[in-house]
């Protein structure tokens, strides 16, 4: 049965993924600070929560609306998103790109940063709209957008076949990306073109979003773990955190621990024992399913409310900064306080967001309380606009 009740936002998703952005801004200027905030929970970084997590409320709500609604409504709010995160890209990099070309000679850590797109700029400027050409830091919404494209049909597919052969295929793909047997198959295309894919292996990270999609969408329809096997799942994802963590940070004595294990824990391919990490964190926060005041989460449940606006806008700000960094060499605390006043414009702009936010549903509340009796301009719109007809969407949107 399919539980189709509204809820509640809840604020423990959005202040982890407030978190994890607050880690990768971090993470992306390098200070002292960044150093420090490396992989702070094991072999897993916050690259892998923010997409996991993305995933799993994109399995819940299109999920949700999949049921309710039928595949074309949800299709059309899918690739509706992707097209708002694909034009937020394009409108992020193509500036960007541009402005490294004018000021690269000028400005050396800029030219280090956009090096791949200064060898060709003009080839690359044309792959860029495609997402054929990818700049450090620029390489997540594309991979976003990717993703988010093809879930209408993975939904499809879990629910024609079950999520079980989803998941086996999606895992075997994942598998492919290990061994890089596709590069037997497409080659090189890079010696033709300036293609630069990012550091993200597509092939590999579609498993992470997969698995996010099936957890998500499992959600609606029953508990993911069940009240008598919590307290085992919670043991066995803590004994394998705990060992990620301690490994990660150099507790672990190197006799009992194989160089060569570190061999299976790339982030860009997602290695076997950096998933296993990943998913034992999964496993032990659903177990524990911690209940937490509201109060202390709310600063960072702000960020994450509005986690597409933060995280374009860290882009340009870590960019700036480590330009800065690298121009002047600074002291050490000057580049923690440059890392701060990073991650203070953040909370800025989270809050920018939110007063806009509310200003827009002002006129809706009020519209709310209109008697029902008296039609409102848009309802005359939809009522004297003919079905499917265009003007619809922008009218009522």
């Amino acid at each position: 049965m399919i539980n189709t009740a509204s809820k509640s936002r809840d604020i423990r998703l959005d202040t982890l993924r407030g978190l994890l952005l607050i880690i990768m801004a971090a993470v992306h200027v390098p200070t002292p600070l960044s150093r420090a905030l490396q992989e702070p929970f094991g072999f897993t970084s916050a690259a892998e929560g923010f997409v996991f997590l993305g995933a799993s409320l994109a399995g819940f709500v299109y999920g949700k609306t999949y049921w309710q609604t039928g595949w074309g409504t949800m299709s059309r709010r899918v690739w509706n998103r992707s097209k708002q995160i694909y034009f937020i890209h394009v409108g992020l990099v193509v500036p960007a790109a541009l402005f490294a070309w004018a000021l690269g000679a000028r400005l050396t850590p800029l030219a280090d940063h956009f090096h791949d797109f200064l060898m060709h700029p003009w080839g690359s400027l044309a792959l860029l709209p495609l997402l054929l050409h990818q700049p450090p830091l620029f390489d997540i919404l594309p991979l976003y957008v990717v993703l988010l494209g093809a879930t209408p049909f993975v939904l499809t597919a879990a629910r024609r076949y079950r999520w079980k052969m989803v998941l086996f295929v999606s895992a075997f793909i994942w598998l492919v990306a290990q061994f890089k047997w596709e590069a037997g198959v497409i080659g090189d295309p890079s010696r033709l073109l300036p293609l630069r894919w990012g550091s993200f292996n597509l092939l590999a990270w579609q498993f992470l979003w997969v698995s996010g999609l099936a957890l998500g969408e499992t959600a609606i329809r029953r508990k993911l773990i069940r009240s008598e096997h919590r307290v085992p799942f919670a043991v066995l994802g803590g004994a394998i955190v705990l060992v990620g963590v301690v490994c990660r940070h150099g507790c672990w004595p190197q006799a009992w621990f194989p160089p060569d294990l570190y061999l299976w824990m790339d982030k860009w391919t997602l290695g076997p024992l950096r998933l296993l990490n990943f998913g034992a964190w999964v496993v032990l926060l659903l177990a524990l399913n911690p209940s937490i005041p509201s109060a202390p989460l709310s600063p960072l449940a702000l960020l994450g409310r509005h986690s597409l606006a933060v995280f374009s806008i860290h882009v340009p700000l870590a960019i700036v900064a480590t330009t800065t960094i690298e121009m002047l060499s600074p002291s050490k605390g000057t580049q923690v306080v440059l890392g701060l006043l990073v991650i203070a414009m953040l909370f800025a702009w989270a809050a920018l967001q939110e007063s806009r936010g509310h200003q827009r549903k002002e006129p809706v509340a009020r519209a709310a309380a209109i008697p029902a009796t008296v039609e409102l301009p848009d309802q005359i719109a939809r009522r004297q606009t003919p079905a499917g007809d265009w003007t619809a969407l922008i009218v009522t949107n």
